[in-house]
């Protein structure tokens, strides 16, 4: 109603900008119409797709209707208008869905990577049926090696090529964006373009579904826009690469949230692994593309027919694939973080799976479920295992830290550094280190200080001492708050609070 204030100027430049003609003195009297006039017809706007909560105009039983920019698939109580400051156009159709399955479908078959794409497709609208949190997937590797035609085939599902987003835009193009793509796919290429020091805190937002929070021109908060998304990224380098070209590194949340599967399938093709009949990738790519261009959109309309169909017993089917999904990928020391990744692929599986049992792709029963585990394990072979991603990125820290600054920034033990050929050229010592004859291996002993802001800078260095006592990297002292710092006497030093670090941890692994 903020548009009325005043003398109605901007509700009528509003109407202006779309189409209504308005005489220069009948304004007064439109805006009168506008705030006394009284209708038995009512719908309902929104600038995001997809569910939306309704009751049935049957039987006026709870549902959900799919709201598109063109229209609303679902029977419900309220009518549904889609509209926006940047509508989105990209949802549209060409061809027929059985050309796309002859078309494009076929030919994805024997192709992991590419089933499991065109499955990403169908599992965007899952997420609020099953209750699953937002999140995306990489596809990383080599320039010219399928990654972008893996793209065009999944946006085929929705649209035609402009379905494809980048990954270089504004907050608010961002965040717009994401809204116009709630319960569908978020297709973005070239990582690299991305602002680096940005990149993680897209991730964060495109996966938590929640906006930033924004000042209104007269005072307060603007609402945030939220949304549903499951995006699927690619490029040549990954989130750990683009992050440190701004001296950052993901967290392990960050990490689980965009899930990076090597492009490579490991068949000397690229992403590919079955040509069918093709003489070269370059070939087989241009085949998956000119289909892709003759027929896309038809499938994901008529899948959502069939969700809004089958919405009330979709949530216990995926559900129940995840479990066994699970069971058969990961152990029972699994960590968290795995699990809830373990989950995501499983529903893209699992989806691919609902598309093919209504006819919308001729694949084989089992045939996505199947590529969504091939996938997935070459991302737990890629992240180095199933355990605690944010512990193995600690340790790999420390050792490093040792690695990098144990000759040039640790004074011996025995030799003041005064008297030590082998002092420290750096000025900032970060503590001793001392030889042990009888092992031959060497113990370091890190400063308090240096340990907290330097060798554990971007972590809990509390939690990383803790790990490193519970796994016989560090010797355990005798403070309860503080396991990880012991006071042993050092010549000329005193006892100083070090953490002291065992050989174990430079011959030990991550795990």
């Amino acid at each position: 109603m903020q548009l009325f204030r005043g003398d109605g100027v901007e509700v009528a430049g509003l109407l202006l900008d779309r189409g209504l003609k308005i005489a220069p003195r009948a304004r007064p009297l439109l805006i009168e119409y506008l705030q006394t006039a009284r209708s038995n017809k009512r719908a309902r706007i929104t600038g995001r797709t997809g569910w939306h909560e309704t009751t049935s105009a049957a039987d006026g039983k709870a549902g959900a209707v799919f709201v598109l920019p063109n229209e609303a698939i679902g029977a419900g109580r309220d009518e549904w208008i889609f509209d926006s400051e940047s509508p989105a156009t990209t949802f549209t159709t060409r061809g027929s869905v059985k050309g796309w399955q002859q078309g494009v479908a076929l030919l994805c078959r024997g192709n992991s990577r590419l089933l499991f794409t065109v499955s990403v497709a169908f599992a965007a609208p899952l997420l609020y049926l099953t209750g699953s949190e937002g999140g995306g997937f990489h596809l990383r590797g080599n320039s010219s090696d399928g990654k972008t035609t893996a793209l065009r085939v999944a946006a085929s599902v929705c649209g035609g090529r402009d379905f494809m987003q980048s990954w270089r835009a504004t907050d608010n193009a961002q965040e717009t964006m994401a809204a116009q793509h709630c319960d569908a796919p978020l297709l973005l290429d070239e990582i690299a373009q991305v602002d680096a020091r940005a990149v993680g805190e897209v991730v964060y937002m495109l996966s938590n579904g929640v906006a930033k929070n924004r000042a209104q021109r007269m005072g307060g908060l603007r609402a945030r826009a939220s949304w549903r998304v499951l995006f699927l990224s690619a490029g040549e380098i990954g989130l750990l690469e683009q992050m440190s070209e701004a001296g950052k590194s993901p967290r392990a949340g960050q990490d689980a949230r965009l899930a990076e599967i090597p492009a490579d399938a490991g068949k000397g093709l690229g992403i590919f692994e079955n040509l069918h009949g093709h003489h070269s990738g370059a070939e087989f790519s241009k085949a998956l593309t000119d289909a892709a261009r003759a027929n896309y959109g038809g499938p994901f309309l008529a899948y959502l027919a069939e969700l809004v169909k089958h919405q009330a017993g979709v949530a216990d089917t995926v559900k129940e694939a995840q479990r066994k999904f699970q069971a058969a990928c990961l152990t029972g020391e699994a960590h968290g973080q795995a699990r809830r990744v373990a989950d995501r692929f499983a529903l893209v599986g699992a989806a691919g799976e609902l598309a093919t049992r209504w006819g919308l792709t001729g694949w084989d029963p089992g045939e996505s479920m199947t590529a969504a585990r091939t996938c997935f394990d070459a991302w737990k072979a890629r992240r180095g295992g199933e355990g605690d991603a944010e512990q193995r990125a600690a340790l790999a820290q420390v050792r490093e830290f040792l690695r990098r600054y144990g000759e040039s920034s640790f004074t011996e033990w025995d030799r003041p550094p005064n008297k030590d050929d082998h002092a420290p050229v750096r000025s900032d010592r970060s503590g001793y280190r001392k030889h042990d004859a009888a092992e031959d291996a060497v113990h370091f002993y890190i400063f308090n200080e240096v340990w907290r802001a330097r060798v554990c800078k971007g972590f809990d260095a509390a939690a990383v001492g803790r790990l490193l006592v519970k796994r016989g990297f560090a010797e355990e002292g005798t403070e309860p708050d503080r396991p990880w710092l012991v006071r042993p006497m050092i010549p000329t030093e005193g006892r100083p609070r070090v953490v002291h670090i065992l050989p174990a941890l430079l011959s030990g692994d991550d795990d």
